[in-house]
């Protein structure tokens, strides 16, 4: 076993004595630290399981903090919230098979999405979201992304941050 890096393990504790937005600023740097991830989304899932809301990201021009999405019948929902799996595409037909915004994703230049969901105590409670380009879900990036989950749990430490 290894120890987290003093360095980031400082950024994470000043963060968290901070505030979500200065945890979700060192998470974001952490995860398009990944080698291919250019962009990192935060989702959190309302607590009556309705709705879905971005509540940070590392590109708030393209992915504003606040974008609320229903909670429907299909793929993506179905699978992180129902099944408690991640949902990776590492090509745009790979996307396109749980993302209806894949066209807009492609047209921002991203050719491959992975969305992982973050359960604790048996729920979903949110989802980390990854945007790159195609091809770059490797073994390799997966087992670093798979690092980095349960410190983005660490986001719903923060009372109500499910209900913004």
């Amino acid at each position: 076993m290894t120890v987290l890096d003093p360095t980031v393990a400082q950024k994470l504790g000043t963060a968290l004595a901070a505030g979500p937005t200065q945890l979700f600023a060192v998470l974001s740097e952490l995860f398009t630290a990944v080698p291919g991830v250019r962009t990192a989304t935060f989702i959190a899932t309302a607590p009556d399981k309705s709705v879905t809301h971005r509540i940070g990201t590392s590109n708030p021009v393209d992915f504003p903090v606040g974008n609320v999405d229903p909670v429907g019948d299909d793929v993506w929902n179905n699978t992180i919230l129902g099944e408690k799996k991640p949902v990776i595409g590492d090509s745009v037909a790979g996307m396109a098979a749980f993302l209806p915004e894949t066209d807009g994703l492609v047209a921002m230049g991203y050719g491959a999405c992975s969305c992982f969901p973050i359960v604790i105590a048996g729920e979903t409670r949110g989802v980390v979201a990854l945007l790159g380009d195609a091809g770059i879900f490797t073994r390799a990036v997966l087992a670093q992304i798979d690092t980095l989950l349960p410190i983005a749990a660490l986001t719903f430490s923060f009372e109500g941050i499910s209900e913004r």
